[in-house]
């Protein structure tokens, strides 16, 4: 739900001077099959080894997968990060994320 809400905003983040990539913890074929179905119109990079959702403590939480939305400056810091194992939190999240992206962009225009 989360990257489907993502695309449907994907011009807005582009508005902002800003790009959005999902990482999925899968092979390549499953990211590439995910993007397809969902239309996404970013890229869904592949993590099979789960190497970024380890450097972020991303791990199950009983049955839930702990993901994340991150905005990372143009020097690579990291200026907003949400963790959750709440999938029903993205709803709200995916604003939130928009929210974080602009408010950057405009520090940056400043």
């Amino acid at each position: 739900m989360h990257a489907a809400q993502l695309g449907r905003l994907y011009k807005d983040f582009q508005d902002a001077g800003t790009d959005v990539v999902v990482i999925l913890g899968e092979s390549v074929e499953k990211a590439r099959s995910y993007a397809e179905i969902l239309h996404l119109p970013f890229p869904v990079l592949a993590d099979p080894e789960r190497t970024v959702y380890h450097r972020y403590g991303l791990g199950k939480q009983l049955f839930l997968q702990r993901t994340a939305s991150l905005v990372v400056d143009k020097e690579g810091v990291v200026r907003y990060l949400k963790l959750t194992t709440n999938p029903m939190v993205w709803l709200q999240e995916s604003a939130r994320l928009l929210n974080a992206a602009q408010e950057l962009a405009g520090k940056a225009a400043a």
